[in-house]
Protein backbone atom coordinates (compact mmCIF):
# COMPACT_ATOMS: atom_id res chain seq x y z
CA UNK A 1 0.00 0.00 0.00
CA UNK A 2 1.08 3.63 -0.58
CA UNK A 3 2.77 5.02 1.89
CA UNK A 4 1.88 9.16 3.31
CA UNK A 5 5.16 9.54 5.02
CA UNK A 6 7.92 11.69 3.36
CA UNK A 7 10.51 14.03 4.56
CA UNK A 8 9.44 17.68 5.94
CA UNK A 9 10.97 19.56 2.53
CA UNK A 10 9.03 16.85 -0.09
CA UNK A 11 5.56 17.51 2.15
CA UNK A 12 6.09 21.47 1.41
CA UNK A 13 6.86 20.72 -2.03
CA UNK A 14 3.47 18.66 -2.83
CA UNK A 15 1.52 20.44 -0.52
CA UNK A 16 2.07 24.44 -1.19
CA UNK A 17 2.47 24.18 -4.87
CA UNK A 18 3.99 27.73 -5.03
CA UNK A 19 4.60 29.80 -8.59
CA UNK A 20 8.81 29.02 -7.83
CA UNK A 21 8.11 25.36 -8.82
CA UNK A 22 7.28 25.88 -12.07
CA UNK A 23 3.52 24.45 -11.92
CA UNK A 24 1.86 27.27 -13.95
CA UNK A 25 4.34 27.02 -16.80
CA UNK A 26 3.88 25.09 -19.71
CA UNK A 27 6.31 23.49 -22.39
CA UNK A 28 5.80 23.18 -26.02
CA UNK A 29 6.36 20.74 -28.54
CA UNK A 30 5.07 20.73 -32.23
CA UNK A 31 2.83 24.09 -31.89
CA UNK A 32 0.92 21.77 -28.99
CA UNK A 33 1.36 22.69 -25.15
CA UNK A 34 1.97 20.04 -22.23
CA UNK A 35 2.56 20.34 -19.08
CA UNK A 36 5.60 21.35 -17.31
CA UNK A 37 5.13 19.74 -13.57
CA UNK A 38 6.55 16.12 -14.03
CA UNK A 39 7.16 16.25 -17.65
CA UNK A 40 6.33 14.24 -20.11
CA UNK A 41 4.48 11.85 -16.99
CA UNK A 42 1.42 12.80 -19.33
CA UNK A 43 1.25 11.94 -22.94
CA UNK A 44 -1.53 14.74 -23.92
CA UNK A 45 -1.14 18.44 -24.62
CA UNK A 46 -3.05 20.93 -21.92
CA UNK A 47 -3.81 23.64 -24.51
CA UNK A 48 -7.17 25.66 -25.29
CA UNK A 49 -7.73 22.37 -28.13
CA UNK A 50 -7.29 19.95 -25.67
CA UNK A 51 -9.50 21.63 -23.22
CA UNK A 52 -11.71 22.10 -25.63
CA UNK A 53 -11.75 18.42 -26.12
CA UNK A 54 -12.21 17.48 -22.25
CA UNK A 55 -15.16 19.78 -22.36
CA UNK A 56 -17.23 17.68 -24.98
CA UNK A 57 -16.03 14.40 -23.61
CA UNK A 58 -17.46 15.68 -20.42
CA UNK A 59 -20.73 16.59 -22.03
CA UNK A 60 -20.57 12.60 -24.00
CA UNK A 61 -20.35 11.25 -20.66
CA UNK A 62 -23.09 12.64 -18.62
CA UNK A 63 -25.34 11.88 -21.64
CA UNK A 64 -24.58 8.56 -21.66
CA UNK A 65 -24.68 8.49 -17.70
CA UNK A 66 -28.35 10.03 -17.97
CA UNK A 67 -26.83 13.13 -16.10
CA UNK A 68 -25.40 11.25 -13.09
CA UNK A 69 -21.93 12.04 -12.11
CA UNK A 70 -21.30 9.04 -10.27
CA UNK A 71 -23.15 5.31 -10.28
CA UNK A 72 -21.69 4.31 -7.08
CA UNK A 73 -24.58 2.85 -4.95
CA UNK A 74 -23.56 5.35 -1.57
CA UNK A 75 -26.58 5.63 0.62
CA UNK A 76 -25.25 9.20 2.19
CA UNK A 77 -24.34 12.11 -0.36
CA UNK A 78 -20.60 12.09 -0.14
CA UNK A 79 -18.79 14.35 2.08
CA UNK A 80 -15.24 14.38 1.54
CA UNK A 81 -14.54 13.63 -2.65
CA UNK A 82 -11.33 13.64 -4.38
CA UNK A 83 -11.03 13.44 -8.25
CA UNK A 84 -7.91 12.14 -9.56
CA UNK A 85 -6.94 13.41 -12.94
CA UNK A 86 -9.26 16.09 -12.88
CA UNK A 87 -7.95 17.58 -16.14
CA UNK A 88 -10.11 21.04 -16.57
CA UNK A 89 -12.20 20.24 -13.41
CA UNK A 90 -16.05 19.79 -14.50
CA UNK A 91 -16.50 16.87 -12.54
CA UNK A 92 -15.48 18.36 -9.92
CA UNK A 93 -17.22 21.58 -10.06
CA UNK A 94 -20.48 19.75 -10.88
CA UNK A 95 -19.86 17.62 -7.63
CA UNK A 96 -19.91 20.70 -6.01
CA UNK A 97 -22.82 22.44 -7.28
CA UNK A 98 -24.81 19.52 -6.31
CA UNK A 99 -23.46 18.69 -3.25
CA UNK A 100 -22.69 21.40 -1.52
CA UNK A 101 -21.64 20.48 1.92
CA UNK A 102 -19.09 18.22 0.77
CA UNK A 103 -15.74 18.88 0.74
CA UNK A 104 -14.20 18.10 -3.01
CA UNK A 105 -10.36 18.12 -4.46
CA UNK A 106 -9.50 17.63 -7.69
CA UNK A 107 -5.50 16.68 -8.23
CA UNK A 108 -4.04 16.90 -11.78
CA UNK A 109 -0.63 17.81 -13.15
CA UNK A 110 -1.72 20.97 -15.20
CA UNK A 111 -3.08 24.43 -13.19
CA UNK A 112 -6.15 24.81 -16.04
CA UNK A 113 -8.58 24.52 -13.95
CA UNK A 114 -11.24 27.39 -13.62
CA UNK A 115 -10.72 29.93 -10.66
CA UNK A 116 -14.32 30.74 -9.96
CA UNK A 117 -15.64 27.25 -8.58
CA UNK A 118 -17.36 27.06 -5.69
CA UNK A 119 -16.55 27.45 -2.40
CA UNK A 120 -16.54 23.71 -1.56
CA UNK A 121 -14.10 22.93 -4.40
CA UNK A 122 -10.17 23.00 -4.44
CA UNK A 123 -8.04 22.23 -7.31
CA UNK A 124 -4.22 20.95 -6.52
CA UNK A 125 -1.52 20.56 -8.72
CA UNK A 126 -0.04 16.47 -8.09
CA UNK A 127 0.99 13.65 -9.55
CA UNK A 128 -0.87 10.81 -8.52
CA UNK A 129 1.49 8.07 -9.31
CA UNK A 130 3.72 9.75 -6.72
CA UNK A 131 3.65 8.63 -2.91
CA UNK A 132 -0.11 10.28 -1.49
CA UNK A 133 0.50 12.98 1.31
CA UNK A 134 -3.26 13.36 1.75
CA UNK A 135 -5.44 11.97 4.48
CA UNK A 136 -7.20 8.45 4.23
CA UNK A 137 -11.15 9.29 5.06
CA UNK A 138 -12.03 10.48 2.04
CA UNK A 139 -15.49 8.70 1.41
CA UNK A 140 -15.81 9.22 -2.64
CA UNK A 141 -12.73 9.16 -4.96
CA UNK A 142 -13.36 8.96 -8.59
CA UNK A 143 -11.34 8.85 -11.82
CA UNK A 144 -12.23 9.24 -15.53
CA UNK A 145 -10.61 8.73 -18.87
CA UNK A 146 -7.04 8.27 -17.56
CA UNK A 147 -5.99 4.77 -16.72
CA UNK A 148 -5.02 4.47 -19.96
CA UNK A 149 -1.93 7.05 -19.68
CA UNK A 150 -0.61 5.73 -16.61
CA UNK A 151 2.27 3.80 -15.65
CA UNK A 152 0.43 1.59 -13.24
CA UNK A 153 -2.94 1.96 -12.74
CA UNK A 154 -2.55 -1.08 -10.20
CA UNK A 155 -0.21 1.10 -8.07
CA UNK A 156 -2.58 4.28 -8.48
CA UNK A 157 -5.66 1.71 -7.71
CA UNK A 158 -3.82 0.94 -4.26
CA UNK A 159 -2.93 4.33 -3.45
CA UNK A 160 -6.77 5.00 -3.71
CA UNK A 161 -8.14 1.60 -0.99
CA UNK A 162 -5.21 3.04 1.03
CA UNK A 163 -6.73 6.76 1.54
CA UNK A 164 -10.53 5.78 1.81
CA UNK A 165 -11.89 5.16 5.10
CA UNK A 166 -13.68 2.04 5.67
CA UNK A 167 -16.71 1.56 3.73
CA UNK A 168 -15.71 4.16 0.31
CA UNK A 169 -16.19 4.21 -2.33
CA UNK A 170 -13.93 4.44 -5.83
CA UNK A 171 -15.53 4.32 -9.07
CA UNK A 172 -13.55 4.48 -12.40
CA UNK A 173 -15.20 5.34 -15.60
CA UNK A 174 -13.37 4.99 -19.03
CA UNK A 175 -13.29 4.02 -22.62
CA UNK A 176 -12.20 1.26 -24.37
CA UNK A 177 -11.21 2.50 -27.60
CA UNK A 178 -11.00 -0.90 -28.97
CA UNK A 179 -14.02 -1.23 -32.24
CA UNK A 180 -16.36 -3.82 -32.24
CA UNK A 181 -18.87 -4.49 -34.59
CA UNK A 182 -22.66 -5.20 -34.26
CA UNK A 183 -21.85 -8.75 -33.50
CA UNK A 184 -19.64 -8.66 -30.98
CA UNK A 185 -16.35 -9.50 -33.02
CA UNK A 186 -13.14 -7.19 -33.15
CA UNK A 187 -12.24 -7.00 -36.82
CA UNK A 188 -8.01 -5.77 -36.49
CA UNK A 189 -8.19 -3.82 -40.08
CA UNK A 190 -10.77 -1.28 -39.02
CA UNK A 191 -8.32 2.00 -38.29
CA UNK A 192 -9.08 2.35 -35.07
CA UNK A 193 -7.86 -1.02 -34.15
CA UNK A 194 -4.78 -0.56 -36.26
CA UNK A 195 -4.35 3.02 -34.29
CA UNK A 196 -5.05 1.14 -30.89
CA UNK A 197 -2.32 -2.06 -31.81
CA UNK A 198 0.05 0.58 -32.51
CA UNK A 199 -0.16 2.23 -29.52
CA UNK A 200 -0.49 -0.47 -27.30
CA UNK A 201 2.96 -1.44 -29.03
CA UNK A 202 4.57 1.91 -28.47
CA UNK A 203 3.14 1.85 -24.19
CA UNK A 204 4.54 -1.90 -24.12
CA UNK A 205 8.21 -1.19 -25.23
CA UNK A 206 8.70 2.24 -24.11
CA UNK A 207 7.00 2.20 -20.80
CA UNK A 208 6.07 -1.40 -20.16
CA UNK A 209 2.74 -1.02 -19.57
CA UNK A 210 -0.50 -2.62 -21.17
CA UNK A 211 -3.29 -0.69 -22.47
CA UNK A 212 -5.85 -0.94 -23.23
CA UNK A 213 -7.03 -1.66 -19.07
CA UNK A 214 -10.01 -1.20 -18.60
CA UNK A 215 -11.87 -4.46 -19.30
CA UNK A 216 -9.69 -6.00 -16.55
CA UNK A 217 -9.74 -2.83 -13.98
CA UNK A 218 -12.11 -5.21 -11.56
CA UNK A 219 -9.64 -7.97 -11.35
CA UNK A 220 -7.15 -5.27 -10.09
CA UNK A 221 -9.67 -3.58 -7.50
CA UNK A 222 -10.29 -6.85 -6.35
CA UNK A 223 -6.30 -8.00 -6.11
CA UNK A 224 -6.28 -4.33 -4.21
CA UNK A 225 -8.73 -5.05 -1.51
CA UNK A 226 -12.20 -3.61 -2.80
CA UNK A 227 -15.85 -5.31 -2.26
CA UNK A 228 -18.93 -5.64 -3.67
CA UNK A 229 -17.24 -4.52 -7.28
CA UNK A 230 -19.67 -3.89 -10.56
CA UNK A 231 -19.41 -3.24 -13.76
CA UNK A 232 -21.83 -1.50 -16.14
CA UNK A 233 -20.72 -0.67 -20.17
CA UNK A 234 -22.50 1.68 -22.28
CA UNK A 235 -22.25 0.75 -26.28
CA UNK A 236 -20.92 4.06 -28.21
CA UNK A 237 -21.21 4.39 -32.10
CA UNK A 238 -18.15 5.19 -34.03
CA UNK A 239 -20.26 7.70 -36.76
CA UNK A 240 -23.45 8.91 -36.81
CA UNK A 241 -24.78 5.91 -38.80
CA UNK A 242 -27.64 4.66 -36.31
CA UNK A 243 -31.13 5.17 -36.59
CA UNK A 244 -31.60 5.72 -32.94
CA UNK A 245 -31.34 9.72 -32.33
CA UNK A 246 -29.81 9.13 -29.26
CA UNK A 247 -27.40 6.85 -30.41
CA UNK A 248 -26.94 9.13 -33.22
CA UNK A 249 -26.08 11.96 -31.30
CA UNK A 250 -23.69 10.43 -29.29
CA UNK A 251 -21.94 8.75 -31.97
CA UNK A 252 -21.46 11.88 -33.39
CA UNK A 253 -19.74 13.50 -30.66
CA UNK A 254 -17.59 10.41 -29.99
CA UNK A 255 -16.27 10.77 -33.02
CA UNK A 256 -15.70 14.18 -33.05
CA UNK A 257 -13.65 13.66 -29.74
CA UNK A 258 -11.44 10.91 -31.33
CA UNK A 259 -10.77 12.78 -34.24
CA UNK A 260 -9.30 15.60 -31.73
CA UNK A 261 -7.63 12.94 -29.57
CA UNK A 262 -5.84 11.06 -32.90
CA UNK A 263 -3.41 14.28 -33.89
CA UNK A 264 -2.44 14.30 -30.33
CA UNK A 265 -0.42 10.47 -30.77
CA UNK A 266 2.40 11.52 -33.01
CA UNK A 267 5.24 11.17 -30.01
CA UNK A 268 3.84 7.97 -28.93
CA UNK A 269 3.86 6.88 -32.14
CA UNK A 270 7.22 8.10 -32.81
CA UNK A 271 8.27 5.46 -30.08
CA UNK A 272 7.87 2.49 -32.29
CA UNK A 273 8.66 4.01 -35.77
CA UNK A 274 5.86 5.54 -36.89
CA UNK A 275 7.06 8.60 -39.38
CA UNK A 276 4.53 11.69 -39.00
CA UNK A 277 3.13 10.98 -42.74
CA UNK A 278 2.73 7.68 -41.53
CA UNK A 279 0.67 8.51 -38.16
CA UNK A 280 -1.27 11.35 -40.64
CA UNK A 281 -2.68 8.21 -42.96
CA UNK A 282 -3.38 6.14 -40.09
CA UNK A 283 -5.47 9.34 -38.08
CA UNK A 284 -6.78 9.73 -42.19
CA UNK A 285 -8.53 6.24 -42.61
CA UNK A 286 -9.97 6.78 -39.39
CA UNK A 287 -11.78 9.58 -39.77
CA UNK A 288 -12.65 8.31 -42.67
CA UNK A 289 -14.15 5.08 -40.83
CA UNK A 290 -16.22 7.92 -38.79
CA UNK A 291 -18.19 9.12 -41.38
CA UNK A 292 -18.64 6.49 -43.75
CA UNK A 293 -22.17 4.91 -42.71
CA UNK A 294 -21.56 1.26 -44.11
CA UNK A 295 -18.84 0.85 -40.75
CA UNK A 296 -21.33 -0.49 -37.96
CA UNK A 297 -18.67 -0.39 -34.95
CA UNK A 298 -18.73 0.73 -31.02
CA UNK A 299 -16.63 1.87 -28.43
CA UNK A 300 -17.36 0.59 -24.76
CA UNK A 301 -17.92 2.76 -21.95
CA UNK A 302 -16.85 1.43 -18.86
CA UNK A 303 -17.95 2.45 -15.48
CA UNK A 304 -16.55 0.15 -12.42
CA UNK A 305 -17.07 1.07 -9.02
CA UNK A 306 -16.27 -1.06 -5.90
CA UNK A 307 -15.90 -0.08 -1.71
CA UNK A 308 -13.36 -0.54 0.99
CA UNK A 309 -14.28 -3.14 3.40
CA UNK A 310 -15.73 -2.02 6.61
CA UNK A 311 -13.94 -2.60 10.08
CA UNK A 312 -14.80 -5.27 11.89
CA UNK A 313 -13.92 -5.91 15.30
CA UNK A 314 -12.00 -9.36 14.27
CA UNK A 315 -10.17 -7.65 11.61
CA UNK A 316 -9.26 -5.09 14.27
CA UNK A 317 -8.20 -7.61 17.01
CA UNK A 318 -5.50 -8.92 14.76
CA UNK A 319 -4.06 -5.51 13.87
CA UNK A 320 -3.33 -5.22 17.78
CA UNK A 321 -1.42 -8.75 18.57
Amino acid sequence: MASTHGTSDWLTERTSMSLDTGADRHLWEGGRRYHAYREGRYSLPNDELEQQREELMHILVMDILDQQLYLAPMTEPPNKVMDLATGIGLWAIEMGDRYPDATILGLDLSPIQPTSVPPNVTFQVDDVEDTWVHENDYDFIHMREASGYMRSTPAVIESVIAHLKPGGWFELQEFHWVAEKEDGTIDPNIPVNRYMEHMMSAAASTEGRKIPIVPEIGEIMRRAGFVDIKKKTYRVPYGAWPTDPVARRRGAVLSVNAELLLPTSDKVLGYIGVTPEQAEVLYADCVKMFHNPSIHCFATYYVWYGRKPEVTNSSLGESNR
